[in-house]
C-alpha cells in the first residue's frame, strides 16, 4: 500500500516538460501558445519554437498558433514532447477585419487589402502611415515632408476631389480616429484597407475615400510575456541643391550684373553698394573703429576691395580674389577701369542652422497575458525625434491597455484605454523657406563679428537663424485620450448582442511668445508679441449590434448583423494674442498691453451628429457561392433639407476550386475565386462641409465709426450628399501552393460633387457651396506574392503590387461656356488650328494637367538669332517686350525703356501658332501632375535566425516642376545664392551650354529661366529604395541562459535612395513649390536604425 501511494504521489508531482513546436517543413514556430487545458497555466514558444512548461502526468497540453490546427497531447512519462502543427486550410486565408465584424478571406467578396504587419516591426516611424507606402495596391502614400512627426498624404484610388485629394477614414478598434498622427505602430495588431463601396458602405457617408481599419494588440489565452524594444535612428539630411561658395558667388553675381546692366544700367549700381556681392561693405568706420554687423548694415556682408584698412582680415581666415569686372577708383563699373582685388569670407548657412545628424529614439515596453477567463495587453511607448533644423523636435508618449474578461459564460466585457501626448517645435520660418530659400543665403554673409558674436545677417528670416532661435518661444502640445467599453451577450449559441461605447477626447494647447529680438542690423523688435490658443474636441460613439450565425442543412451558412449607431462630436476653441509684455520674463497674455485695440480674442464652437442604422448579411452555399449584402442609413446634422441618405452594397463571389469539375486542376490552381461588387455611398467630408457652410458666411468692417456686415458666402439649405456609385470585378487565385495573385478592375462615379462656385465681382458676393458636377475614377490593381522557397532552414518570399488610376470630369453645372469650364486658360491647338481652353475644371478632361512654354533650344550663334527672331518678332513674357537687337537699336530712347533686345545665350521659345509672337497661347502640354501608376515590390529571406527584407515603392506616368531650382537658377530674389547649374550657362566661351545666360533677377529682365517652361519640367517617375532591414534572432540555447524567450537584434535603412529624373527635393512632392514662391520643402532624411528586442 505504501509503495502504491508513493508511486501515485510521484506521478502527481509536476515536472518540467520541454520540446519543440514545428510546422510540416520542420521549421520552428515562434510565439506558439502552450497551456494546460482547464487551467490558467501557459507559456509561449521561443524564437526557435522551443518551450518549457511545468506539468504533471495526466495533464493535457494544448498547442495553438494562428493559421494552424490546434493539437492536444496528454502528458505521459516522458519529459520531452515535440509537436508538429498542421496548417489549417480554412484559416490560411486569414481572418479579415471588416466594419463591425470579421470574415474569412475565402468568403470575402469585397475589395479589402491587409498589411503584412512585419513592415511595422522594422524601421522607426512617428506614425504607421509611412509604412503603407508601396504595400497596399491603390493606396498612394506621398511622403512630402521629413519634418519630425509629419504624416504623409494618403489617397486611395485617385481620391474623390477634382484635384485627386481626399483622405481615407481611419478607424482604430472600430471607432473613428482623427488621422494617423500619434498612433504608436508597436501597438498595432493588424491594418486592413476597405476599398470598394460594397466593403465601405457599412460606414456610410464618411467612407467615400475608403476606410483604414487599425486593430490594436489584444491578449491571448496561454500567452504571457513582457517585451522590451529599443530603437535608435541616425538621420542625415539630403540637401538637393549644390550651392556656390563665396568666391564663385561673387564671380557669377557680378558677371550677371554686367550682362543684364548692358541694357538696364541702373542694375550696375549694385556692384559698389552694400550687399552680398557689392563692394560697398565696410570693416571699420572713418574713425578706425571695427563695425559690428548687428548694429551696422554695412558690416553684414564680407566682400570689399582690398585696402590697407581691411587687409589684416586675411590673417583671420578671409580670402582674396580678382574682381572679374573692371571698375574705376570709386568702385563703379568702368570697362576702361582695372580688375581690383576683393577680399571676402565664406559663410555656410548649414553650419549655423542645421544639425549634421539628428537622432530618433523609440522605446516600447509591453505586457500580455491571459487564459480562458480573461486576457490583457498593455503597452507603453516613448518616441523622440530631433529635427535637422536646430531646436526642432517631435516627442510622443503613448499608453495602451486592452482587456477582455468573461464575467459569465454568456457575458464578456472588453475594455480599452489609449492615451497619447505629443509635443513638438517646428522651424520658426516655414519649413519650405528654412530648407530651401534660407539654404540659399548668400555665402558672403559674415557669420560672426570680431568678438565672436553671431551676426543676424540680412534680417531674422533670411539671415542666420541661430542668432534669435532662443528668442522665439514655441510650445505645441496635444493630448488624446480614448476610452472604449463593450459588452457581448451570447443569448443563444448562434445569437449575440454587442453594445459598445467610445469616448475620444482631443485637447490641444499652443503658445507663442517673441522675446526682444534683433530683427535686422541695428533694429530690435521689442513688441514682445504673445499668442495662445486652446482647442478641444469630445467625440462620442455608441452602437448596438445583433449578430446571428446559422448553418442550415450543413451547406447554407448565414452570418447576419443589424444595429444602430450614434456619433456626436463637439469642438470648441479659444485663441488670443497681444503684445507689449513688460519684460522677456513675462509671456502670459494677462501681462501684455490691455489696450482693446492691441489684444485680440476669438472663440469658436461646432457640433456634428450622425444617427445611423446598419445591417449586413453574409451568405454562402457550401463555401462555393458567396453573397454579401449591406445597407446603412445615415442622418447627418450639418445638412438641412437633405439629411438622410441610404447606402447599399452588394457583392458576390464564386470559389471555382471547390467545384467538382475543378478538382483535377487543384494541384496546379489551388484556389480560384471570381468576385463582383456594387455599392452606393455618400460623402459629407469635413473638407467640403464645414461647421458654417450651409449657414453662409459674413464679414464685418467699420465705416464712419459704425460696423457693417456683408454676406460673403450664400447659405444653401438644399445641399445634398455627394453620391458615389462603385462597381468592381476581381479575380483571386493561388497557384502551385506558391503564388498568390489578385487582379481587380474598378469603376467609380461621383455625382452631385460638393464644391465652391465663385461669382463675378459684380455680384457683390463671393461664392456658394453647391452640388457641382460629376467625376469618374477607374483603374486596375494587381497584387502578387510568390513564396520562392520554404524548407526547414530557408523561407524566401517576393511580393509585387501595381495600381493604375485615371480620373475624369464628367459633368459641371451649365454656365454657357465650352465644356462648362470653370477657370482655365487658352492655348493654341496645332491640330484644330484654333485656340482651345485647357486647365481648370472642364467636362471630359483630367483636371491634373500642366502646360508651360516649350524651350526648343538656346540661341548660340548670330545665325540662330536671325532665324529665330525676325524683324517683326516679339516675346511678351519678359519683364519688357523682347525684340531682335536690330529692331531695338532703331528705337527711340523712350521705346527702349519698354523693350529688351534678344541676345546670344537667350532661349528660343516654340512659337506654336506661328504668329511671330511669344505669348500665353504658346504654352504646350507637359503632362499629368498625378501618377497614373503606383505600387511597390519587395523581398524577404530568412535563414535560420537571420532575416533580410527589402522594400521598394514607385510612381509612374506624371511630370514634376522644380520651382525651387528655377528660383535659384534665375537669381529671382537678386541677392540669394545660386546653384551649380550656373556653371553650365551660356557664355561666349561656353556656347554649347545646357542653360541660357545667367542674368541677375531674371524675372525682372528677360524671364529666360524664371518663366515656367520645359527646362525645369521633368518626368516625375521615381523608384524609391524605401527600406532594407536585417534582423538576427539569437539562438534559444543562448537566450534560455538569460531567462529570455527571445532576443532580436536589427539594423535597418530607410529612405535610402530615389531613382528618378526629377530634380525636386523629393520626387514624391510632385509640383509642390512654385517659382514665384521660391520655396520647396523638407527632404526626407536618410535613416539608419539599430534595434534590440528582449522578450521575457
Amino acid at each position: 500500500m505504501a509503495v502504491c501511494l508513493t508511486t501515485l504521489a510521484a506521478i502527481a508531482q509536476p515536472g518540467i516538460i520541454s520540446g519543440k513546436i514545428t510546422d510540416v517543413s520542420g521549421s520552428g514556430i515562434p510565439s506558439a501558445s502552450i497551456f494546460i487545458k482547464g487551467t490558467k497555466t501557459g507559456v509561449s514558444s521561443d524564437n526557435d519554437g522551443r518551450y518549457r512548461i511545468s506539468a504533471k502526468q495526466g495533464d493535457v497540453l494544448v498547442f495553438t498558433f494562428t493559421g494552424y490546427l490546434t493539437k492536444e497531447i496528454a502528458v505521459g512519462s516522458s519529459s520531452s514532447i515535440n509537436v508538429s502543427l498542421e496548417e489549417d486550410n480554412k484559416n490560411l486565408d486569414e481572418v479579415v477585419v471588416l466594419g463591425y465584424g470579421t470574415i474569412q478571406k475565402s468568403k470575402l467578396t469585397g475589395s479589402v487589402s491587409k498589411l503584412d504587419t512585419k513592415v511595422l516591426e522594422s524601421g522607426i516611424r512617428a506614425n504607421p502611415a509611412s509604412a503603407l507606402a508601396g504595400t497596399i495596391s491603390g493606396l498612394r502614400v506621398q511622403q512630402t515632408s521629413g519634418r519630425p512627426g509629419a504624416v504623409p498624404s494618403v489617397i486611395l484610388r485617385g481620391g474623390t476631389s477634382y484635384t485627386g485629394g481626399g483622405s481615407p477614414l481611419v478607424m482604430v478598434d472600430g471607432f473613428l480616429r482623427s488621422g494617423f498622427s500619434d498612433i504608436n505602430q508597436d501597438d498595432i495588431e493588424s491594418i486592413e484597407v476597405l476599398k470598394d463601396a460594397s466593403a465601405t458602405a457599412i460606414y456610410g457617408a464618411r467612407a467615400a475615400n475608403g476606410v483604414v481599419l487599425i486593430t490594436t494588440k489584444k491578449g491571448k489565452a496561454g500567452v504571457s510575456n513582457i517585451s522590451i524594444k529599443s530603437k535608435v535612428g541616425i538621420n542625415k539630411l539630403n540637401i538637393p541643391f549644390d550651392f556656390l561658395d563665396a568666391e564663385q558667388y561673387i564671380y557669377w553675381s557680378r558677371k550677371a550684373i554686367e550682362t543684364s546692366g548692358m541694357y538696364e544700367p541702373s542694375r550696375l549700381t549694385q556692384l559698389n553698394t552694400t550687399g552680398p556681392f557689392g563692394t560697398g561693405n565696410l570693416y571699420k568706420d572713418a574713425a578706425g573703429n571695427v563695425l559690428d554687423g548687428n548694429l551696422n548694415a554695412s558690416a553684414v556682408w564680407s566682400p570689399m576691395f582690398r585696402s590697407a584698412v581691411n587687409e589684416e582680415l586675411l590673417s583671420k581666415g578671409w580670402k582674396v580674389m580678382i574682381d572679374p569686372l573692371k571698375t574705376n577708383a570709386a568702385g563703379a563699373y568702368d570697362p576702361n577701369g582695372i580688375n581690383r582685388e576683393i577680399i571676402f569670407k565664406d559663410f555656410n548657412y548649414s553650419d549655423y542652422a542645421l544639425r549634421d545628424y539628428s537622432l530618433t529614439q523609440d522605446y516600447n515596453v509591453s505586457m500580455t497575458g491571459g487564459n480562458e477567463k480573461g486576457k490583457y495587453y498593455a503597452g507603453l511607448g516613448s518616441y523622440d525625434e530631433k529635427g535637422m533644423p536646430i531646436n526642432t523636435f517631435y516627442k510622443r508618449l503613448t499608453f495602451v491597455f486592452n482587456g477582455d474578461y468573461k464575467i459569465k459564460p454568456w457575458l464578456t466585457s472588453s475594455s480599452g484605454l489609449n492615451f497619447a501626448n505629443a509635443k513638438w517645435r517646428d522651424a520658426i520660418n516655414s519649413e519650405g523657406n528654412y530648407l530651401t530659400r534660407a539654404l540659399g543665403a548668400p555665402p558672403t554673409m559674415r557669420g560672426t563679428n570680431e568678438n565672436g558674436d553671431l551676426l543676424v545677417g540680412r534680417d531674422y528670416l533670411d539671415g542666420n537663424p541661430a542668432v534669435n532661435d532662443d528668442k522665439f518661444i514655441r510650445k505645441n502640445n496635444t493630448d488624446k485620450f480614448t476610452l472604449t467599453q463593450s459588452f457581448k451577450v451570447d443569448f443563444l449559441k448562434n445569437l449575440s448582442l454587442s453594445v459598445s461605447g467610445n469616448y475620444f477626447f482631443n485637447n490641444g494647447n499652443y503658445e507663442s511668445f517673441n522675446r526682444d529680438f534683433l530683427s535686422s542690423p541695428g533694429n530690435y523688435n521689442r513688441t514682445r508679441s504673445s499668442s495662445a490658443s486652446f482647442d478641444k474636441a469630445l467625440s462620442q460613439t455608441y452602437n448596438g449590434v445583433v449578430n446571428y450565425k446559422a448553418t442550415i442543412a450543413s451547406k447554407h451558412h448565414i452570418d447576419a448583423m443589424a444595429g444602430s449607431e450614434y456619433f456626436d462630436v463637439y469642438s470648441q476653441g479659444l485663441s488670443a494674442s497681444g503684445s507689449g509684455a513688460p519684460t522677456d520674463d513675462f509671456s502670459d497674455l494677462i501681462l501684455t498691453n490691455s489696450d482693446k485695440d492691441r489684444r485680440v480674442t476669438d472663440t469658436y464652437h461646432t457640433r456634428q451628429r450622425i444617427l445611423s442604422f446598419l445591417s449586413r448579411v453574409n451568405y454562402d452555399y457550401d463555401e462555393k457561392y458567396l453573397l454579401t449584402a449591406t445597407l446603412r442609413r445615415d442622418g447627418y446634422s450639418r445638412l438641412l433639407n437633405n439629411r438622410w441618405g441610404n447606402f447599399p452594397g452588394l457583392s458576390v463571389g464564386w470559389n471555382l476550386h471547390k467545384e467538382d469539375f475543378f478538382k483535377s486542376l487543384t494541384d496546379v490552381v489551388n484556389n480560384l475565386k471570381l468576385r463582383a461588387s456594387y455599392g452606393a455611398i455618400g460623402n459629407v467630408s469635413d473638407d467640403f462641409i464645414g461647421a458654417y457652410t450651409l449657414q453662409g458666411s459674413y464679414s464685418s468692417n467699420k465705416y464712419n465709426s459704425s460696423i457693417g456686415y456683408l454676406l460673403g458666402n450664400i447659405p444653401n439649405p438644399n445641399l445634398r450628399w455627394e453620391s458615389l456609385i462603385s462597381k468592381e470585378v476581381g479575380l483571386e487565385t493561388r497557384l502551385l501552393n506558391k503564388i498568390d495573385l489578385s487582379v481587380a478592375y474598378y469603376h467609380r462615379t461621383t455625382s452631385d460633387k460638393i464644391a465652391s462656385l465663385t461669382f463675378p465681382i459684380s455680384a457683390g458676393i463671393t461664392s456658394i457651396t453647391t452640388n457641382n458636377g460629376d467625376m469618374q475614377n477607374q483603374g486596375v490593381e494587381i497584387d502578387l506574392n510568390y513564396n520562392v522557397l520554404r524548407n526547414k532552414d530557408w523561407n524566401v518570399n517576393f511580393n509585387f503590387i501595381m495600381a493604375y488610376n485615371a480620373n475624369k470630369i464628367l459633368k459641371l453645372p451649365e454656365n454657357g461656356l465650352e465644356n462648362n469650364r470653370q477657370g482655365g486658360f487658352q492655348v493654341y491647338d496645332p491640330n484644330s488650328k484654333q485656340l482651345i481652353w485647357v486647365g481648370g475644371l472642364q467636362e471630359g478632361q483630367d483636371p491634373n494637367i500642366a502646360y508651360a512654354y516649350q524651350a526648343k533650344g538656346i540661341i548660340r550663334t548670330q545665325a540662330d538669332l536671325d532665324a529665330y527672331a525676325s524683324s517683326g518678332f516679339v516675346d511678351l513674357i519678359g519683364a519688357r517686350r523682347l525684340v531682335h537687337p536690330n529692331v531695338y537699336n532703331a528705337m527711340s530712347a523712350a521705346d527702349k525703356n519698354l523693350h529688351f533686345p534678344i541676345a546670344l545665350g537667350d532661349v528660343m521659345w516654340t512659337d506654336v501658332n506661328g504668329d511671330n509672337v511669344i505669348n500665353s497661347f504658346d504654352r504646350v502640354y507637359m503632362g499629368r501632375t498625378v501618377p497614373r501608376f503606383t505600387g511597390g515590390f519587395g523581398a524577404n529571406a530568412s535563414w535560420k535566425g537571420i532575416n533580410l527584407s527589402v522594400r521598394f515603392d514607385y510612381a509612374l506616368g506624371f511630370v514634376a516642376y522644380d520651382g525651387p531650382r528655377t528660383w535659384f537658377a534665375s537669381n529671382a530674389q537678386g541677392t540669394f545664392n545660386t546653384i551649380s547649374e550656373v556653371f553650365d550657362t551660356w557664355t561666349p566661351s561656353n556656347p554649347n551650354a545646357k542653360f541660357p545666360t545667367y542674368y541677375w533677377a531674371d524675372q525682372l529682365y528677360k524671364n529666360n529661366t524664371f518663366r515656367e517652361s520645359s527646362m525645369f519640367y521633368h518626368k516625375g517617375d521615381y523608384l524609391s529604395l524605401r527600406e532594407i532591414n536585417l534582423t538576427y534572432r539569437l539562438p534559444a540555447k543562448w537566450t534560455n541562459k538569460l531567462k529570455s524567450e527571445g532576443i532580436n537584434l536589427s539594423v535597418s535603412g530607410q529612405n535610402l535612395a530615389y531613382f528618378s529624373e526629377s530634380t525636386l527635393y523629393s520626387p514624391e512632392s510632385s509640383s509642390i513649390g512654385t517659382a514665384g514662391a521660391g520655396t520647396g520643402g523638407y527632404p526626407l532624411p536618410r535613416i539608419i536604425t539599430f534595434g534590440l528586442q528582449f522578450i521575457l
